[in-house]
């Protein structure tokens, strides 16, 4: 990432979400296959999408 984060903005913090049976069933299989945490397969998939999809911040964050 291209800007640095505060160590407020790195403490984990919940969140509940519904998805779609299809996605977390996928998304089980992932964990079992790879033997990588659940939450840990959800933070990298969307640490991907915000990167790609910044501009859904109104701003490039990587460019601040």
């Amino acid at each position: 990432m291209g800007v640095e984060l505060q160590p407020s903005e790195l403490k984990l913090t919940q969140l509940n979400v519904s998805l779609p049976t299809w996605i977390v069933q996928d998304l089980e299989q992932m964990s079992k296959t790879t033997q990588s945490p659940l939450d840990e397969l959800i933070k990298t998939s969307l640490m991907m999408f915000i990167a790609t999809h910044n501009d859904y911040l109104g701003k490039n964050k990587n460019n601040q």
